[in-house]
C-alpha cells in the first residue's frame, strides 16, 4: 500500500476527528430502520455503496448500526403480528404459527427419497402409419404436375 493511501483517512476516522461519528451512526441506523437500501444511506453522504460497505467491514460500529436499524423493524412487525394474533386476526394466526410452531404447522414437509435398485435403459419406440395411396393426394399432385408443364 503507498504511503498516500495509509495517510489519507476513510470516511469513518474523518467523522471521529470532527467528532461526528456519534451523529452520523445515528443517521445511518434511523435510514437503516426506514428500511433505505445500502444504496440510499450511501447517497446520503455522497459515498457509493461499495464504500459504504468497505466502511461497514473496516469499522464494527458502523455495522452495528446498520443491523440495529434493520433489527428494530423487524421487532416492530414481530409487535404488530403479536397485536392481530391477540386480537383474533386468523391469518395472523396462522402465519405465525407456521413461522413460530416450528415443522408441526408448516406446510412444507420434508421428503427423503432413496432410489435403490439397478438402472434401466428405455429406448422409446416410435412407430409411423402411412397409407398406401390417398387418391385425393394423388390427385392434387397430378394437378399440380399437369399445370406445370
Amino acid at each position: 500500500m503507498s504511503d498516500a493511501k495509509r495517510q489519507r483517512k476513510d470516511l469513518f476516522e474523518q467523522w471521529v476527528e470532527a467528532g461526528e461519528v456519534e451523529n452520523n451512526l445515528a443517521i445511518i441506523q434511523s435510514l437503516s430502520m426506514q428500511g433505505k437500501s445500502m444504496e440510499e444511506i450511501a447517497d446520503v453522504f455522497d459515498i457509493t455503496r461499495r464504500t459504504l460497505q468497505k466502511l461497514q467491514k473496516e469499522h464494527p460500529a458502523l455495522e452495528k448500526a446498520i443491523k440495529a436499524g434493520r433489527l428494530s423493524v423487524v421487532a416492530m412487525c414481530q409487535n404488530k403480528l403479536m397485536e392481530r394474533v391477540s386480537s383474533g386476526d386468523t391469518t395472523a394466526i396462522i402465519y405465525a404459527l407456521k413461522v413460530y410452531g416450528g415443522d408441526f404447522f408448516n406446510d412444507r414437509k420434508a421428503v427423503e427419497a432413496k432410489i435403490t435398485g439397478t438402472p434401466v435403459s428405455v429406448q422409446p419406440q416410435v412407430q409411423i402409419y402411412l397409407p398406401e395411396r390417398d387418391s385425393e393426394v394423388g390427385d392434387a399432385r397430378e394437378k399440380k404436375d399437369g399445370k406445370n408443364q
